[in-house]
């Protein structure tokens, strides 16, 4: 089977179209979301970008090729997870509000991948990318049809910079990664530049993420999906802002997660390249710089230092962990130097109060010696690698089906 990649025009951005060649006897198929997404992704050059929401809401396939820019073949037997189990709208779980949180709609795009659209008085509108409040939901493969199979789950958390719960499926190869894995992966929304924290200074637009994460969306979670609803139940990781959020929620209450991992996390609070990130963004975004920790500066900063990672290290006994870096894909790459180094700051805490932890520090890796072309850079290249590499780390610890 050929499949043809199309660069077309889609409301003023360039994405790309994947469509199945037909062969003489053959109808044209257009590749589902899944596909576009994130197999194509691994057999492409790196600037070829593919949103399925996007798509879902441009111009017909026909139309958009007359901006065609350019076309890629590639020779490969490709499923459609899409249709690789029935869709029988009895077994779909159905989300229902509580716990705090209101369901105002459910999007099923694929068998696998959900989107619900939320909204929590702890949260405001405005602190969220879309602006309306998503969770994405990645169910296993036979969720529908294994009903009496209960299922771990996985909380995977975005970055920053004005990042959303799609992050992980849009840019990310999270539907890829899990497939076939019998694990729930959950991606909220973490804000534009919410740092998982509760803010200090939040000044009218409400970001208690906190305490939306851990005592609203893991009940309501645990409410609406087969989950096991303990420790060995859970895990959670993130890159970089999400990293830190990982880490920083797993310290705060080990007694909800079993497996804590962190992807070019930002580990280090008392780093002041950090703080210049987190103040910079949060004026970028929100017009509020010192919203999430207050004031970064002497003797402000109590809030600072309370969330920073290094001092809680100890917190993490009885938790699995796991820490990944680079070293940036130059010299001067600050935008991965930076957190990689308070990555091994945190390491060396963690070696200090006794907390066994898996640490990868992959440097600079040279092309083709890490899955998915690892750079060793602040980028989805890496971050699949070690979603990859700590998914099964993860299953070894967790309960499971």
């Amino acid at each position: 089977m050929t499949w043809s990649l199309q660069r077309v025009r889609c409301h003023g951005q360039i994405r790309t179209l994947a469509s199945h060649l037909p062969l003489a006897d053959e109808e044209p198929v257009v590749a589902p979301p899944t596909l576009r997404g994130q197999r194509m992704r691994r057999l492409l050059p790196q600037d070829v970008f593919v949103s399925s929401t996007a798509l879902e809401r441009c111009e017909s396939p026909a139309r958009a090729a007359l901006r065609l820019v350019g076309v890629f073949f590639v020779a490969l037997f490709l499923g459609v997870p899409g249709g690789a189990e029935a869709s029988d709208a009895s077994l779909a779980p159905n989300f229902y509000s509580g716990h705090g949180i209101t369901v105002h709609a459910v999007r099923h795009i694929t068998d696998r991948l959900i989107d619900v659209e939320i909204s929590t008085p702890l949260i405001a509108p405005h602190a969220v990318y879309d602006p309306r409040h998503h969770v994405r939901v990645l169910l296993p493969t036979g969720y529908y049809n294994n009903p009496g199979v209960r299922y771990p789950a996985v909380y995977l958390l975005h970055g920053g910079g004005g990042a959303n719960s799609a992050q992980w499926v849009e840019f990310g190869a999270a539907y890829a990664i899990t497939e076939n894995m019998p694990v729930i992966t959950i991606m909220p929304d973490g804000g534009k530049v919410g740092w998982y924290t509760n803010w200090v200074f939040p000044r009218g637009v409400n970001q208690a993420w906190e305490e939306f994460h851990l005592n609203q969306l893991i009940p309501w979670v645990d409410q609406n999906l087969r989950t096991l609803a303990y420790k060995r139940g859970r895990a959670i990781a993130g890159l970089s802002m999400g990293g830190f959020g990982a880490i920083s929620y797993a310290a705060r209450r080990p007694d909800l997660f079993a497996y804590a991992a962190s992807f070019s996390g930002a580990l280090d609070l008392g780093d002041a390249a950090i703080r210049a990130t987190v103040t910079e963004e949060g004026t970028r975004w929100l017009q509020n710089p010192d919203g999430a920790f207050g004031s970064p500066f002497w003797p402000f900063d109590q809030a600072w230092n309370m969330n920073n990672p290094i001092p809680r290290a100890a917190s993490l006994r009885g938790v699995a962990v796991a820490l990944y870096a680079g070293s940036g894909i130059w010299d001067g790459d600050v935008l991965e130097r930076v957190p990689g180094a308070s990555t091994d700051r945190f390491h060396h805490a963690l070696n200090a109060a006794g907390v066994p932890h898996h640490y990868e520090m992959y440097g600079r890796p040279a092309p083709g010696q890490k899955p998915f072309g690892c750079d060793g850079g602040h980028n989805f290249s890496c971050w699949n690698y070690a979603f990859f590499d700590v998914l099964p780390r993860m299953l070894a610890v967790l309960d499971g089906p």
